[in-house]
């Protein structure tokens, strides 16, 4: 584990342990402010990440009580996690692009029965097997990854500025990988926090499975996000996992071209074939084999191969079979 250091540029960088998680830590970064400490996203919310945070705020030359405010890439629980925490300690604020405010209200309430037969039945559509309705059941915990205490109070517009001591942050609305992503743009320093946009080695997944399938072509914006990022001619990236990007440009061209290679093999892995999303899953490429993946794991997947096939039905390259239930999709 890295530990928390200055890294150039009146920025702090944090490593938050996520033991449980293979990324290992969210990189959470500190700036002065007019009052005290900006955040750039938070951590996981469990004990281990919090005792991280102090700990690393610390080091610094700062705590907990010094923070202004908290601002967030996006609502994922990795990131927001410590937010009602870091509220309780420092009366700081929260603020998160009004496009994710309530996908976390959705994420942050109560796994209940309702819930899960939800996910189940958006399973049986896609196609899924009993037994891997069974197993997710029993994967499924019972508890919200984070509560409701960590909610937003503040809603985040693409263009703004966030106040720093001396300078200011740009919001870069940068939807994909959530419907309310953003990047932060340090101009005096050229250095973008990516957040999950953008990373040095890892691609971030894309879009949720709903059925029918989204309206929003969550692979469409992505891809325009890439493009905008990509044109900003940015020199240095640091993201919310791994190590620093040193040619924000160049890294986004590659994404784009994975994804357009992933597009053309899931079309060639139609064939002839009517499939299910399910099946539209199992035949995508992935780091390791379809059968090896958690349950929950499975879930995540879908919601990448749902998101790629309704890019190709925007294209019109692929349409649902009519009168099919679960729905069947194929070649055109």
């Amino acid at each position: 584990m890295l530990d928390a250091a200055a890294i150039g540029d009146g920025i702090f960088q944090i490593p938050v342990p996520m033991s449980h998680n293979p990324l290992g830590a969210t990189l959470v970064y500190a700036m002065e402010s007019p009052g005290g400490l900006i955040l750039v996203d938070a951590g996981w919310g469990d004990d281990e990440a919090w005792a991280g945070l102090n700990a690393g705020l610390e080091s610094i030359g700062h705590s907990v009580a010094a923070v202004e405010g908290v601002v967030l890439t996006h609502f994922h629980p990795d990131h927001t996690g410590l937010c009602g925490r870091i509220r309780d300690a420092s009366g700081a604020w929260i603020a998160m692009h009004e496009s994710d405010h309530e996908m976390f209200g959705k994420m942050s309430s109560a796994r209940d029965a309702e819930w899960l037969d939800y996910q189940t039945t958006n399973m049986v559509r896609a196609g899924a097997a009993p037994e891997d309705l069974e197993a997710f059941r029993r994967a499924a915990g019972s508890d919200a990854p984070v509560g409701p205490e960590s909610a937003p109070d503040r809603v985040l517009a693409d263009d703004e500025i966030v106040a720093l001591t001396g300078r200011g942050l740009r919001v870069v609305f940068t939807p994909g990988h959530t419907p309310g992503h953003v990047c932060f743009y340090l101009d005096d320093a050229d250095v973008m926090f990516t957040g999950d946009h953008v990373l040095q080695k890892t691609t971030p997944h894309v879009g949720n499975f709903v059925y029918p399938l989204e309206e929003r072509d969550a692979l469409a914006e992505f891809l325009d996000s890439l493009r905008r990022v990509q044109s900003m001619d940015i020199t240095r990236g640091l993201g919310a996992h791994g190590i620093p990007i040193d040619d924000v440009a160049g890294r986004a061209g590659e994404l784009i071209e994975h994804h357009e290679e992933r597009l053309e093999h899931l079309l060639d892995a139609f064939g002839d074939d009517r499939i299910t999303v399910w099946e539209v899953a199992q035949r995508m490429k992935w780091y390791r084999p379809w059968t090896d993946f958690h349950p929950m794991a499975k879930g995540m997947a879908l919601s990448e191969a749902a998101a790629h096939l309704r890019h190709l039905v925007a294209r019109e390259q692929v349409a649902q079979v009519p009168g099919t239930e679960p729905a069947v999709f194929a070649r055109r």
